[in-house]
């Protein structure tokens, strides 16, 4: 359960930072990969965010790991964490992907 800092997009970014930006989403994530596993992520992380549905944002997660929406700048990931799902990448501004069964990838926010 390593949360991994992207030291190339993010250099200056140490793993005490990354904590502090990130909050409680790391450890919830943490909690899917230990208690969470008959569960669909998405599901999983909708029942501890606790407001309702997660909106699903438009665009795509590119192979290494940068969001790409059609409106907006590529946006690299700050960190990740392997689930048995897949990769979670998390972004700037609270935003992160939950990888789904068909290898795509559910893009929310959740501050």
């Amino acid at each position: 359960m390593e949360l991994k800092v992207n030291g190339r997009d993010f250099p200056d970014l140490t793993a005490s930072n990354v904590e502090d930006m990130l909050g409680v989403l790391p450890y919830w994530v943490g909690e899917y990969i230990i208690y969470g596993r008959d569960m669909d992520i998405v599901a999983f992380m909708t029942e501890r965010y606790g407001f309702g549905e997660l909106y699903r944002f438009k665009g795509k997660v590119l192979p290494n790991g940068t969001y790409r929406s059609k409106d907006d700048p590529d946006m690299p990931y700050v960190a990740r964490m392997n689930t048995p799902s897949g990769n979670v990448y998390f972004y700037e501004y609270a935003i992160l992907a939950l990888p789904l069964p068909n290898g795509e990838y559910f893009v929310t926010r959740m501050d």
